[in-house]
């Protein structure tokens, strides 16, 4: 795609955002099968205060979280797609963060919803997001951000940021150019980060302005990710945190022996053991986050 088309494409999801969520059912239906770039659940019996939304990873599409544990407890939500979806670009850059504000502002406005408090849940780069889109837009009051970045990247099939505000570039780090991409196997682009995150100068002006975020956030990570250094991203994450004495609570999980998605379904690094470990401690850890925002 050229250059222009890819601006058309940014400019499109911006104002197609709020028409994505205009025709959302009232609570008691799900939104199946009707729009391609955004999916509602609806809660089963008594809706709680918090309403979440889910975003995807380097993969594309819809986000493939199982949302089902979280709508019997209560909790509306909304997947939302940014690429690889029917009105969406098909690479990760330059996707403009005006789309998701669109789709947050008209998400909170619905009856349904109104004064919920919104927490984000985002996983690799949908973890990078997370936090990103938090940090900007005071309407999210929560962040669950699992094996996430502690900077913008270079955007997925581009050469330039993975994401954008108002047509400009969010500053990023670029992938270490000298890499020999020969020796990826298995699509593990470990080594590749790590070099990437040596540029000081780079990492220092694509940092996440995490202290920022309006509400309390929770980061899990696998020690043996082989996707990316989600586990020391994450530290770096706190230090930031810290340094800047942030007001809200934040914790750091770091499970041993598990890799990129803490999933023995689907292992990038670790144990099959550490990763089904990582798995269950994690769900657990994110319902109780859920219930920490719920009643604060």
């Amino acid at each position: 795609m050229s250059r222009k088309g890819r601006s058309m494409n940014r400019i499109a999801l911006v104002f197609l955002a709020g028409a994505l969520l205009s025709a959302l059912p009232a609570i008691g239906n799900t939104r199946d099968d009707i729009d391609p770039d955004t999916r509602y659940f609806a809660p089963s019996g008594a809706a709680k205060n918090v309403a979440i939304i889910f975003l995807g990873g380097s993969d594309g599409g819809l986000p493939n979280h199982d949302v089902e544990r979280y709508t019997s407890m209560g909790y509306p939500c909304l997947k939302i797609g940014y690429f690889k979806t029917k009105s969406t670009p098909d690479h990760l850059e330059m996707i403009p963060l005006e789309y998701f504000e669109e789709v947050i502002k008209t998400f909170r406005s619905r009856p349904e919803i109104g004064d919920k408090k919104i927490v984000v849940y985002g996983g690799s780069k949908g973890g990078e997001l997370a936090l990103l889109l938090s940090s900007r837009c005071e309407q999210i009051e929560g962040v669950i951000a699992k094996v996430p970045s502690s900077v913008v990247f270079q955007g997925i099939g581009g050469p330039s940021s993975s994401w954008s505000y108002n047509g400009l570039p969010i500053p990023f780090v670029p992938y270490y150019k000298p890499y020999d991409y020969s020796k990826v196997t298995n699509n593990q682009w470990l080594e590749l980060y790590e070099l990437s995150i040596t540029q000081t100068k780079m990492v220092a002006k694509a940092a996440i302005e995490v202290e920022n975020i309006n509400g309390p956030i929770l980061l899990l990570s696998g020690t043996d990710d082989a996707m990316w250094p989600s586990t020391r991203m994450c530290e770096m994450i706190v230090i930031r945190l810290k340094a800047n004495k942030f007001p809200h609570w934040y914790k750091h999980y770091a499970y041993e022996d598990a890799g990129h998605s803490l999933n023995d379904r689907g292992v990038f690094g670790g144990t099959i053991e550490g990763n089904r470990l990582a798995r269950i401690d994690s769900n657990q850890r994110v319902m109780n986050f859920l219930k920490r925002v719920s009643e604060e």
